[in-house]
């Protein structure tokens, strides 16, 4: 199975750091900024898998009410391929299923 093989240096992590940074020096650090800051960081760093991005993802469950996660990652298959919790406007969980 292939993995994000990401590093502090690398474009798209410096640029979502650059994002966060302008976005706390004019006091924009809120939590919707900074979900689509970390969902655009995402959608760059799955793109290479032929993966993306759908926001508000909602999981279907036989018998249950659907549970719905603020993201996930879907393959060409539609498959998913991670689920995105936001715990905080700074955190994040990156579940794979």
């Amino acid at each position: 199975m292939s993995q994000f093989k990401l590093k502090p240096t690398h474009a798209p992590i410096k640029a979502y750091y650059e994002t966060l940074d302008k976005f706390a020096q004019g006091r924009f650090d809120n939590e919707g900024n900074i979900r689509r800051a970390f969902e655009e960081l995402l959608t760059k760093c799955a793109r290479p898998f032929d993966w993306f991005l759908i926001p508000e993802f909602q999981i279907t469950r036989a018998g249950k009410s659907p549970l719905r996660v603020d993201a996930a990652l879907l393959d060409a298959f539609n498959l998913p391929r991670a689920y995105v919790l936001f715990q905080k406007p700074t955190h994040a969980i990156l579940a794979v299923p």
